[in-house]
């Protein structure tokens, strides 16, 4: 197992921006209220954090870790005494997860945040046995003794599309670069086309698949291809600058994905999604030191946090930026709404009837791919 205290503080100007405006409530499901637990000063919080990759990874893993430097720094917690980092922790190992919770309690970890999903049923056993510790799992509200933390990603994605739509003037040809054929992968690849559709009713997205969460020889060969059938514009649902490099090499443009990737090509990214978790971390940090935490609640958020990194302004016109901000601010005060009907699969279906919008747990499970996809289904 490797540990880290951490030592490299990497939140950047971005993520400070990106905090402002995302509404971090935590709904409550009315069980287990922490009203009794002890307080403390929340500056003297232990965190604990565990991740299945390396925190400079530059995707997933960066984006959690650095959403809980910046949450921590809001706070006045010493990042360099306490918070304590565990890397590379399979999703796989339970002995490796048990030992490691094991570890950070013993280090005095009042809050132990898993930073994959993979872990969701290993700390709600967890929780059982070390029942002061309050647990923060990224997932989707399965769990009544753990606090469950999302965000509408969705939102974001559909910008991304709409941006790349608009962009992408004399043609209807858009790609996706995907990793795995996971429910939270398809509803990336479907947001991204369904906001291409509503800047042009005839956008098509065509898919590649990975088929790995993180394989850069795969995700370079993927926008290669797409590129050779002359696809300009592309989005993407993985963690490796490997796309946007490709598209840099090869005269293209991409949307960066999980953190701010403009830096690794900074002739191809026009914008990214990003993660902004550092409010909902805020959140139950401040609870938890006031003793007001529910280890039920459920976080589920979108808004600034399911965020854009600030514009290439050397590749996106001013007019179009101002396009998408105001789509963001439709879909912030429920004017657009991503999963609205008449929404129809690619086999023709109705998934969703006129007027009425799609559940959200539908949204979390969903097991189809929307009309304009082409190559969803593998």
């Amino acid at each position: 197992m490797k540990k880290k205290l951490l030592s490299l503080l990497m939140v950047t100007a971005l993520t400070a921006s990106l905090v402002a405006g995302c509404g971090s409530n935590g709904d409550s499901k009315d069980k287990s209220s922490g009203s009794d637990r002890e307080t403390k000063d929340v500056s003297e919080l232990v965190i604990g954090e565990i991740e299945y990759s390396v925190i400079d990874d530059g995707g997933w893993a960066q984006s959690m870790h650095e959403g809980l430097v910046k949450a921590c720094e809001d706070l006045g917690i010493d990042t360099k005494t306490n918070l304590l980092t565990m890397e590379e922790i399979s999703e796989e190992d339970t002995s490796l997860i048990e030992s490691t919770v094991e570890e950070l309690v013993d280090e005095g970890a009042d809050i132990i945040f898993g930073c994959s999903a993979g872990y969701s049923a290993i700390l709600a056993e967890l929780q059982q046995e070390y029942p002061d510790v309050i647990f923060a799992q990224q997932s989707n509200d399965v769990y009544d003794n753990i606090i469950e933390f999302q965000i509408r990603g969705y939102e974001g994605d559909f910008l991304t599309g709409y941006l790349s739509a608009l962009m992408n003037e004399g043609s209807n040809q858009l790609g996706f670069c995907a990793s795995m054929d996971e429910a939270s992968v398809r509803t990336a690849i479907n947001a991204y086309a369904l906001g291409a559709k509503y800047a042009n009713p005839d956008a098509k997205v065509q898919v590649l698949w990975a088929d790995s969460w993180y394989d850069l020889d795969v995700e370079s060969q993927n926008a290669k291809t797409l590129i050779d059938n002359g696809i300009k514009y592309m989005g993407m649902e993985a963690s490796s600058p490997a796309v946007p490099q490709t598209c840099e090499e090869n005269g293209a443009f991409c949307i960066g994905y999980n953190v701010d990737m403009q830096a690794s090509a900074p002739k191809a990214v026009l914008t990214s999604f990003v993660w902004n978790w550092a409010p909902i971390f805020e959140d139950i940090m401040k609870k938890t030191a006031d003793g007001t935490i529910d280890i039920s609640a459920n976080y589920y958020e979108g808004g600034e946090c399911a965020a854009l990194a600030p514009f290439n302004k050397d590749l996106v016109p001013q007019e179009i930026q101002d396009k998408v901000e105001e789509l963001r601010e439709k879909i912030n005060n429920g004017d657009v709404q991503v999963y609205a009907g008449e929404l129809k699969d690619d086999q023709g279906n109705v998934l969703v009837k006129d007027g009425e919008v799609m559940s959200d747990d539908d949204i979390l499970a969903q097991d189809f791919f929307v009309d304009n996809v082409i190559g969803g289904k593998k």
